[in-house]
């Protein structure tokens, strides 16, 4: 699967925590990514998800925003329509918590707290998960949501022990210790694709560490990051 994928996204060669943890993944065991950003978590969780499916099992990918839900939907239909034989994307967010209907998708996207409302539903196909990506996992000691995702991930290996958990974080601090409460293994690296600035941003300027004042906006879009 993974030679198609990267052909479809036009790839040419893995960053070196990719590679590590995609050897990992295609040994169908867990694993925590704890790499900066842009370093290629996605491809790794997208590379799960399409394993699971092709294994004809089903993926669940958790994120803790519904704006990043929507991102991930449209990524991941575009996809599936490519090269995974029209595998289904669905989306439990916000308004769309319905456990009913959501059988027929083999790929879900959900936030942890509509996950957990799955959970409480109980409905027959959570033993066909096969994969869970859980992004942002550093969430999880977040005194508001950290425990619903706990619970979460928790609750999924119970239904399905041998699921395979892809744990995704740039910030993790405990990265070791979390990977031994997922029985997962740890990719753990300071590689950095693109170079990282700092700067204070108003409007359309930021104000370098270099003390650089005026940049484009494009420039803003590339450099800035929230995390």
């Amino acid at each position: 699967m993974l030679p198609e994928l990267l052909e479809y996204l036009n790839i040419k060669e893995l960053y070196p925590p990719q590679k590590e943890a995609i050897s990992v993944v295609e040994k169908g065991e867990s694993v925590l990514m704890s790499v900066p950003t842009a370093a290629g978590k996605t491809l790794v969780a997208y590379t799960a998800l399409m394993k699971a499916v092709k294994d004809g099992k089903k993926g669940i990918y958790l994120v803790p925003l519904r704006a990043l839900a929507w991102e991930k939907v449209n990524e991941l239909r575009d996809i599936c329509r490519n090269i995974l034989n029209g595998a289904k994307v669905g989306v439990s967010v916000g308004d769309f918590d319905k456990a009913k209907g959501l059988s027929k998708y083999d790929i879900i996207i959900a936030t942890s707290e509509r996950a957990d409302s799955l959970i409480r539903h109980n409905p027959s196909w959570l033993t066909e998960v096969g994969c869970l990506v859980a992004d942002e996992i550093h969430l999880i000691n977040d005194s508001g949501r950290g425990p619903t995702l706990e619970v979460t991930l928790s609750k999924f290996r119970e239904i399905n022990p041998t699921i395979q958990i892809i744990g995704l974080s740039a910030t993790v601090s405990n990265s070791d210790e979390i990977a031994q409460w997922l029985d997962a293994t740890l990719v753990k690296s300071d590689f950095r694709p693109v170079p990282l600035k700092r700067g204070i941003s108003i409007d359309k300027n930021i104000e370098w560490e270099d003390h650089r004042k005026q940049v484009s906006e494009y420039e803003i879009k590339r450099y800035l990051h929230i995390v």
